[in-house]
């Protein structure tokens, strides 16, 4: 199951590197298609009645373990304080997996411009740095990644031409 594969190999990632800097890209694909989940995650969301929504949610409950796998990691490892985390996402729900209303209340679907395409979550966790329950007032997008991380990581943004994203930190 590919998403608990990316989860072990980023725990992996993190133990390996725990004595050093390092830069960890974690692109699960979940929630995505095909739809498919195990049957525990399947089970433990019986509540839903529709078995599209309820293999989507197994899905959803899938990627949020394996959250959760990485951030202990980082706290096992001591580096939780030290360690800016971002999650965020590519884009709004499909409509192509047959489930009206995923976007809700946003209209529009991933490959539009309406909100529902183009509105998405995005969370930084860096205890150090970050006061929790923090709220960024302006929009902000993934032009904003490479000065945050650049930043984060003490780099010097380049000068000779414009950068369009912003520190967030």
């Amino acid at each position: 199951y590919l998403t608990d594969y990316l989860s072990e190999q980023a725990v992996r990632a993190i133990d390996a590197n725990r004595n050093r800097p390092f830069f960890l890209y974690l692109a699960y694909n979940a929630p995505h298609t095909p739809l498919q989940a195990w049957r525990e995650d399947y089970e433990a969301v019986a509540h839903i009645k529709d078995h599209t929504r309820r293999t989507y949610a197994a899905m959803i409950r899938a990627l949020d373990r394996g959250v959760g796998r990485v951030l202990e990691a980082l706290r096992a490892n001591g580096l939780a304080d030290d360690t800016l985390v971002i999650f965020t996402s590519d884009n709004g729900g499909a409509n192509y997996i047959g489930l009206p209303g995923i976007n809700d209340p946003f209209r529009g679907w991933k490959m539009t411009f309406f909100e529902g395409g183009v509105r998405t979550p995005f969370f930084a966790r860096w205890p150090r740095r970050i006061a929790a329950g923090s709220k960024a007032l302006e929009p902000v997008g993934h032009v904003d990644l490479f000065t945050t991380a650049a930043t984060a990581a003490g780099a010097t943004i380049p000068t000779d031409r414009p950068i369009d994203g912003v520190d967030l930190v």
